[in-house]
């Protein structure tokens, strides 16, 4: 039997991941309204008729009610009290994203941030200084065959944390243990789920999540190649190498744990089990939709620069890929 969840979710950015996540909650019984961007993804949201989402273990359709900003439209329905806000866009449109939202975000409400790229947490915490402010990361893989029409490429583990300083690690907030358990209570085979595990530490898995992306991403963008095209790249290669040398120097200047088989190992070997994915920045300059890099590489090199490390690598892969997002 599904148990239901006393603490309803709301989620900002409803791209794969984002209903992918909506899917899990709401076969987990857990309440899920939607927060779209504009009347256009509204109604791409009715004409789809809810969420589909596709796996090889089962299919399944979910139709949380969804809202639009009260501005966008008069006599517009709002949202009731937001408490509990799961944001899944991209990191550089974070803001952007929840602040028309504002008049019905509780002051202390519970902000769940899973994207890739770092910085967000830092930003919004300065805006919503009350909220409280949660961090997570997935290996979990999902793509849109069309407007809420989503195949799980892959299943993998979501690690959360606290961000806000003013959070205890070690403290769990109960709406977030809530998570924990229904989606670890796996009870029914064919109910889709994410593994998410609480980290005590999450910057740490952050950083090296930044530090794979930061060598990866930019590098198959510039060059339009697959994750395995790079391994052997002629000019690509050696500039992965590169890039692993300044991104380690800027987690050792930081005081990040470093990885145990070191960045490279660890990036080649992401690349050979990932061979024919393109990463997501690639697909972003190949549908001409704004990258991610100044979250991964360009947070990268403002930190260096704390450091007066020059990141040239870094910056020149920035350049190369506002080159390319121009022509």
């Amino acid at each position: 039997m599904i148990r239901l969840s006393s603490y309803p979710w709301h989620i900002c950015g409803v791209g794969a991941i984002g209903s992918l996540w909506a899917s899990a909650l709401m076969t987990h019984g857990v309440p899920v309204t939607l927060l779209l961007k504009d009347e256009h993804q509204l109604e791409q949201y009715v004409a789809a008729g809810g969420i589909n989402v596709w796996d090889q273990a089962c299919n399944t359709h979910v139709q949380p009610i969804a809202y639009i900003p009260s501005d966008l439209t008069p006599n517009n329905p709002t949202p009731e009290k937001i408490k509990h806000l799961l944001v899944c866009c991209k990191a550089q449109d974070t803001l952007a994203a929840i602040l028309p939202w504002r008049k019905s975000l509780a002051d202390d409400a519970i902000i769940v941030l899973l994207q890739n790229g770092m910085g967000s947490a830092q930003t919004l915490q300065r805006r919503l200084q009350k909220a409280n402010i949660f961090c997570a990361i997935s290996t979990d893989g999902a793509w849109r065959k069309g407007p809420f029409d989503i195949v799980r490429a892959g299943s993998g583990e979501t690690l959360i944390g606290c961000f806000s300083e003013h959070l205890l690690s070690l403290d769990i907030p109960a709406s977030i243990q809530d998570l924990l358990s229904c989606q670890n209570n796996q009870t029914a085979t064919k109910i889709p789920s994410v593994d998410l595990v609480w980290h005590t530490d999450i910057r740490t898995p952050m950083w090296h999540k930044l530090a794979v992306n930061s060598v990866i991403n930019a590098l198959t963008a510039i060059y339009q190649c697959t994750n395995g095209e790079l391994i052997d790249h002629p000019q690509g290669r050696p500039r992965l190498q590169q890039l692993c040398v300044e991104t380690q120097d800027v987690m050792s200047k930081i005081g990040i744990e470093p990885m145990g088989q070191g960045l490279l190992n660890t990036a080649v070997r992401i690349l050979q089990q990932t061979a024919l994915n393109k990463s997501s920045m690639l697909q972003d300059v190949q549908a001409g939709r704004t990258t991610e890099i100044a979250s991964i590489n360009g947070y990268i090199i403002a930190q260096g620069a704390l450091y007066h490390l020059p990141c040239a690598g870094h910056k020149q892969v920035c350049e190369d890929l506002r080159r390319i997002c121009a022509s």
